[in-house]
């Protein structure tokens, strides 16, 4: 199977508030908890500026796409009922599988 990619974006507003300091000390450590036996194998935080619209993107690494369903389904609450404690806003979630590199 191939290893998938799950990005969460939070929108960035002129109301927005995002706590990276929580997020990088305390949601993504509960991520990686929550989440690491069902597949997540490795993750990355990326600051963007917010002049496109959006705050804060996570890359969520999975060994696959089925993984990642499987954690929703099973361990998803308590990750998901932490947001309010860093983000003023829902963040949007976008899941694919990579595409194999190929040498020419």
């Amino acid at each position: 199977m191939p290893a998938a990619i799950v990005t969460v974006m939070y929108p960035k507003t002129e109301t927005s508030t995002f706590d990276m300091g929580y997020y990088m000390k305390t949601h993504m450590p509960l991520v990686q908890e929550k989440w690491g036996p069902h597949g997540l194998t490795n993750w990355s935080v990326v600051d963007l500026d917010g002049k496109d619209g959006w705050s804060v993107q996570a890359l969520l690494y999975w060994d696959s796409i089925e993984s990642f369903g499987k954690a929703l389904e099973s361990a998803a609450e308590e990750v998901f009922a932490d947001v309010p404690n860093f983000s003023s806003e829902k963040p949007l979630l976008v899941k694919g599988t990579e595409v194999p590199r190929h040498s020419t």
